[in-house]
């Protein structure tokens, strides 16, 4: 197919930083060698590794927040260029930025499609779109240009059979997660896609009804990744290892552990770290929505969007190795995967 040329239009918003490294390590210190890992975190929620530390995983290595982020691709930026140690992403950015030349290796899965905690296309109930041809000229609330949503958002119109001509034709806006749903009611937007959270809670509200879901589209599958510099690997491998085997014990703990008990914990978290952020969030949890024991990895979480980066034109990250962009090496539930 063609290369698909959209105009996609980016509504800014003052109210959200998506990017805030609060503190600089200290000037000369190394913090790899004081066994500091220096990460971004997600408002609401709770990392694997920050799961990993308050089980007692961590052992000696220590992680430093510098900050929160709201997406997956500038935390990439952050982690490439040695703000911090790792990061957390949805595959498609992980591969262009491995095709482009960053120097960084995905480690094991964090987060995919599953029953209860996936993203969909939502829409007012009164509205006249009613499948996917319904939304050409019409305009949809994304949280990130050229992540994960509008990955979904294309995919699912490719498979229903639309053209790259009548895809032009529905608009992409770029909305921070927390104005979706205002912006979405109050018909800024037309359509809008809500993920976990900002989904159940949307449609708990009522007034809204979902078009299709991203399950619906992949089936379980893992989506998203976290990446350490390969230069932290190799200087420091103990401590590589040790970070993943942790956090693959914590996202483990999660998949076996009574769902009441996790929440608890996660709640526990996010009260004590003092962030002034919502524990909402974690009592919609449901599971940890990695289909894989410990998050190990497979060529699939990789290749199954590198046809959308074809069909976009992008020939580079379409023709990657899928085998080079991961290792499952340190993660202790790989083995005989």
């Amino acid at each position: 197919m063609n290369k698909l040329t959209i105009k996609r239009r980016e509504l800014s918003c003052l109210l959200v930083a998506p990017f805030v490294l609060r503190k600089a390590w200290a000037r000369g210190a190394d913090p790899a060698k004081e066994r500091v890992l220096r990460y971004q975190g997600w408002a609401g929620t709770v990392l694997a590794a920050e799961l990993a530390e308050a089980l007692g995983y961590l052992g000696a290595l220590r992680l430093q927040w510098v900050g929160n982020t709201a997406s997956g691709p500038v935390d990439l930026q952050a982690a490439t260029t040695g703000d911090t140690e790792f990061a957390s992403a949805f595959n498609g950015p992980i591969m262009k930025m491995i095709g482009a030349g960053a120097p960084v290796k995905a480690v094991y899965a964090y987060g995919g499609t599953a029953p209860h905690e996936c993203s969909g296309i939502i829409v007012p109930e009164a509205s006249s779109i009613r499948n996917p041809r319904d939304l050409i000229g019409r305009s949809v609330a994304i949280n990130t240009l050229r992540a994960q949503q509008e990955c979904f958002v294309d995919q699912y119109l490719v498979a229903a059979g639309l053209t790259a001509r009548e895809i032009e034709q529905v608009t992409l806006v770029s909305v921070p997660p927390p104005l979706v749903e205002a912006a979405l009611r109050h018909k800024r937007v037309d359509a809008a896609v809500l993920s976990t959270f900002f989904r159940d809670t949307a449609l708990a509200r009522g007034g809204l009804r979902e078009l299709s879901t991203d399950i619906a589209l992949y089936g379980s599958s893992n989506m998203d990744s976290v990446i350490l510099r390969e230069s932290y690997i190799r200087e420091h491998p103990d401590d590589a290892a040790h970070f993943v085997q942790a956090s693959a014990r914590a996202i483990r703990w999660m998949q076996v552990t009574p769902r009441a008990e996790v929440t608890a914990l996660m709640t526990r978290i996010i009260q004590s770290r003092k962030r002034g952020e919502s524990i909402l969030p974690t009592q919609f949890w449901q599971n940890a929505s990695v289909i894989t024991p410990g998050g190990y990895m497979t060529e699939q979480d990789f290749s199954r969007f590198q046809s959308w980066y074809g069909w976009r034109g992008d020939t580079r990250t379409a023709s990657l190795n899928a085998k080079t962009l991961f290792t499952n090496a340190f993660n202790p539930y790989a083995e005989g995967a």
